[in-house]
């Protein structure tokens, strides 16, 4: 039935390249042995009957939004109020109507005035004198409905003016590897939170924001030797996707408002067929390993969606003509076994991040998400401490018999993660 549906999946996107946009969109996948699937051809056998895993990570500006997001939003609404006193008088003119519904809870704003140097006086007196003394909840709803305004206020990348970074994950699932061949079937539950809760990315038709993942599907890889010390390996991973992608303004207004429906009211949910496939290659010098991985060549999915307002309106599935994509990507890495002393490295997420780059002008390049690596130590034969490094953080691990449990801090700002898992 896998193969059925994913060779169904192969012709439909073949049919539909010819008429459909290619949309990027993030890789949130765990990497597993999958990515590196020549290194199945050294692995002994092994079955993991069932696993679970556990991440959450929140930056301390996120943290802060769900607790008070009035004094997280302050310097968000101090930006709003010296980028419009910074402009000249024919713009506060032609722009009245969109300025004023920013500040629409307040009804001293002032009235427009056709006399384009009284009107702009007024909004400026109104900016100097009167915002300033408003209470942190108005001001965090200017912030509020400055990110949905027409005005575009805020700058593209708005990372360095506030921060707001969330993600968690929920994973469950079970394989075996056997002579080189290996299986794996699981379902996760993924909140990739964007970078910012004031970031509004657009690209053709679609809004990156913060997405929400349900998956269901399942891995299959073989790799095997080609005389003593090479091998090469084969990695193909379908999916079922069910998710959605929450904007920001849905995500502050939510919070101010209180509302948990408001996350998801103005959604479209997209139920999704996925396909992931990696090649690998390692060269095999005993305790050292040379790996070269190329990944999600392909990894693209199709979907169909339904809007949240649809439900009541009856339901009506719309197939999405996009093709969505996970840009491919490159990695060389290492792998060093001695004694009790354990070794792993990677440089990877280049090609990807050019493609991102080139097709999402505001994307950045990120030289500091290129190196990966790890160093851990047995102290017994099922107990092992590690430290290491991969996308700006720094991760501390424990790990005993089945159990693993990981604690991540952020380089670049004030955020802490964890993760907890368990193999039996």
């Amino acid at each position: 039935m896998r193969k059925l549906s994913a060779s169904l999946f192969i012709l439909i996107a073949s049919a539909s390249a010819l008429f459909a946009a290619w949309i990027p969109i993030s890789d949130y996948d765990e990497r597993t042995v999958f990515s590196s699937p020549a290194l199945l051809a050294s692995l002994d056998d092994r079955s993991i009957p069932f696993g679970i895993e556990l991440k959450g990570y929140a930056d301390m500006d996120m943290l802060n939004f769900i607790s008070n997001p009035a004094s997280v939003l302050q310097d968000a609404a101090e930006y709003v109020r010296t980028y419009l006193l910074d402009q000249d008088d024919q713009y506060l003119q032609d722009n009245y109507d969109a300025i004023r519904d920013i500040f629409q809870f307040d009804g001293q704003f002032p009235d427009f005035s056709e006399d384009i140097t009284e009107n702009s006086f007024l909004i400026r007196e109104y900016l100097e004198d009167r915002f300033p003394t408003l209470r942190s909840g108005n001001k965090a709803l200017a912030a509020s409905r400055a990110l949905s305004s027409s005005l575009g206020i805020y700058p593209e990348d708005t990372s360095s003016l506030i921060g707001g970074d969330l993600d968690f994950s929920l994973r469950m699932y079970g394989g075996a590897v056997r002579n080189g061949f290996a299986w794996n079937i699981g379902m996760g539950l993924v909140y990739d939170g964007a970078d910012s809760i004031l970031s509004s990315i657009s690209f053709e038709d679609r809004k990156y924001g913060s997405d929400l993942y349900f998956t269901l599907g399942g891995d299959l890889g073989y790799g095997a030797y080609i005389g003593d010390s090479f091998a090469i390996g084969l990695s193909f991973s379908p999916d079922f996707i069910f998710s959605t992608t929450i904007s920001n303004t849905d995500l502050v207004t939510s919070r101010i408002d209180g509302s948990l429906l408001g996350l998801f009211a103005n959604n479209a949910f997209d139920f999704g067929l996925g396909l992931d496939l990696n090649i690998g290659f390692m060269i095999d010098a005993g305790e050292a390993k040379i790996l070269m991985d190329f990944r999600n060549i392909p990894s693209i999915s199709m979907n169909w969606y339904f809007n949240a307002t649809d439900v009541l309106m009856g339901f009506n599935l719309i197939t999405d003509e996009n093709i969505y994509f996970v840009p491919p990507d490159a990695a060389i890495g290492f792998i060093y076994d001695h004694g009790r002393w354990h070794l792993k490295g990677e440089i990877s997420n280049i090609i990807d991040q050019f493609i991102w780059s080139s097709m999402v002008p505001v994307y950045k390049f990120d030289i500091l998400s290129v190196p990966k690596f790890s160093v851990s130590y047995d102290i017994l034969s099922d107990l092992s401490i590690g430290v290491g490094y991969e996308y700006r953080s720094v991760i501390l691990s424990f790990m005993w018999s089945g159990l693993k449990a990981e604690f991540r801090a952020k380089l670049d700002r004030v955020g802490f993660g964890v993760s907890v898992g368990y193999e039996f």
